[in-house]
């Protein structure tokens, strides 16, 4: 059976060749090669979070205290 799988994590793309090394699946030549891509990962990943007013003010709310911590004086 032939199957394609898109890696969305180098992770994903160690465990396939960890199951190539148990004699479990066989890639391909042309999936052992990673490919770079030339978009930015702004514009990759613009819009990826779908959320409401609400839970975009909950978001940026919570980044900003984040933020906030490493200005915090722990002295």
């Amino acid at each position: 059976m032939t199957l394609t799988v898109e890696i969305l994590n180098t992770n994903a793309l160690n465990l396939l060749s960890d199951m190539e090394h148990l004699d479990l699946i066989r890639l391909n030549a042309s999936t052992k090669t990673t490919t770079t891509s030339s978009k930015k990962l702004s514009s990759e990943f613009a819009g990826a979070l779908k959320l409401t007013d609400t839970q975009y003010k909950a978001y940026q709310n919570t980044l900003q205290e984040n933020r906030n911590e490493w200005e915090r004086n722990i002295f």
